[in-house]
């Protein structure tokens, strides 16, 4: 990596792993000559440090090619470094967060994938790539695995199963602007019916149409950003499989959250303190866009000279929104309403991010809610990365694009400092993470231009 780059692992409490990591970023971020901006990049869906490794160098070999090509004015004399972040993520495929398993034998299928569900939901490990079981954990995951064949037959099976799963996360976490609430509030019988019934699944090519899945949640014949996936059993195994799928996501969320409050917000509190000159950019990727917004929430009102870029954010695209249903703020209003970013808000999205686009909704999905377009901007349970902040104001009135290099030139992106801007990345982000691209990179230094 061209740029001064700082590792800082954080377990999954929050802790930083090596007290050193986070010396060493105060110390660098203290010495002449100055460095004056600060990227602060947390990865995302990942199963082990390699990955997160090769996903930053890829992103910031391709911002120092574009600060050397010159197209982004005010950051020529700039001095960049990179605190990487570190964090137990866990990686999800479509497998992972799509029932799958088509009508022949969508029995078996969906009973071998549950209980491999649920076996992997024992592993909670404390630092990233670890595997690391909790013999209680695991206790009440088998309890819940003894009970997959009583499930069609037995209603107290079923509440059974959906205790043992709420008995795994925090309740702590959940928010009505992704539908987490309804999972520990709505009686467990009733998210069995509901989780077995079909919805309506995106198609990419359509604004806000989709293809009708007649057997569950998910994507047969769909086109576009939905082609590709299985058709779903329904019924109570379908069901069941989806309350597990759920619980993965959940408890990936609630990870990221604390990361971000606990240990990241904590830390660039501490490096603004002692530079209180530096401009310091909040970028995350998926979940890691859930980290740093949690760091940005955890800063005080009114704290200058940071920024924060969302890459395909995994969180409800409602997270920074007043009253989106009329009561409720988004879980991270604060970070918006009491400037704990007063530097450009900037978030990708783009209809081509399944992740986002299709299995961050069914993750959602818990409260009875069938929207008519599902995973878009008028699907209450839609994805940041997918949408863009919706329903929230500071939004740029005027659609933007995610812009090439040529463009740049004619047509500069001007943000300013304080507004929220959702940029269109159709043309150049193909898929969840397909995010290392120059187009990026220059939207990260027009960021860091202007805060």
């Amino acid at each position: 990596m061209d740029f001064p780059c700082f590792e800082v692992e954080f377990t999954k409490d929050g802790a930083v792993f090596e007290p050193a990591q986070g010396e060493a970023v105060l110390e660098a971020v203290s010495k002449a000559p100055p460095v004056t901006d600060l990227f602060v990049i947390a990865h995302g869906w990942n199963n082990d440090m390699a990955d997160a490794r090769t996903l930053y160098e890829q992103i910031f070999q391709s911002v120092s090619q574009v600060k050397g090509a010159q197209v982004v004015p005010g950051v020529d004399e700039r001095s960049f470094a990179v605190l990487a972040t570190l964090w137990p993520s866990k990686k999800f495929t479509d497998e992972d967060l799509i029932p799958g398993g088509g009508a022949v034998a969508a029995a078996p299928v969906n009973t071998d994938a549950l209980r491999n569900l649920l076996e992997e939901l024992k592993n909670d490990p404390t630092r990233l790539g670890q595997r690391s079981v909790d013999a209680a954990r695991a206790a009440t995951l088998d309890r819940a695995k003894a009970l997959i064949p009583k499930l069609e037959a037995d209603e107290n099976a079923r509440r059974e199963f959906v205790e043992a799963l709420r008995g795994v996360v925090d309740p702590a976490a959940a928010h009505p602007d992704d539908g987490s609430d309804a999972f520990f509030q709505r009686d467990p019988l009733q998210l069995f019916e509901d989780l077995s019934e079909s919805v309506v699944a995106p198609s990419a090519a359509g604004g806000g149409g989709g293809a009708s899945v007649s057997s569950g949640l998910g994507a047969g014949a769909a086109v576009g950003g939905a082609a590709g996936l299985k058709d779903i059993f329904g019924g109570v195994l379908g069901a069941a499989r989806r309350l597990a799928n759920f619980t993965t996501y959940y408890r990936m969320k609630e990870r990221a959250g604390t990361v971000g409050r606990v240990g990241l917000g904590p830390l660039v509190a501490e490096i603004r303190a002692r530079r209180p000159d530096l401009k310091i950019h909040l970028v995350g990727h998926s979940f890691g866009g859930r980290v740093v917004t949690a760091a940005a929430a955890a800063l005080a009102p009114q704290t200058p000279g940071v920024s924060l870029t969302l890459l395909q954010a995994a969180y409800s695209h409602n997270g920074l929104a007043a009253k989106f249903d009329g009561e409720h703020d988004g879980f991270f209003r604060t970070v918006v309403a009491d400037s704990r970013v007063s530097g450009p808000i900037v978030i990708t999205h783009t209809k081509n991010d399944k992740a986002v686009g299709v299995a961050y909704p069914l993750a959602s999905r818990i409260a009875n809610d069938k929207a008519a377009a599902f995973g878009d901007a008028n699907d209450p349970y839609g994805g940041m990365g997918r949408n863009g902040a919706q329903k929230t104001d500071k939004v740029a009135d005027a659609p933007r694009q995610l812009l090439d290099l040529g463009e740049l030139i004619d047509q500069p992106y001007l943000f300013r400092p304080g507004a929220v801007y959702n940029l269109n990345a159709d043309r150049f982000i193909a898929d969840h993470s397909n995010i290392t691209g120059q187009e990026v990179a220059a939207a990260l230094l027009a960021v860091a231009s202007v805060t």
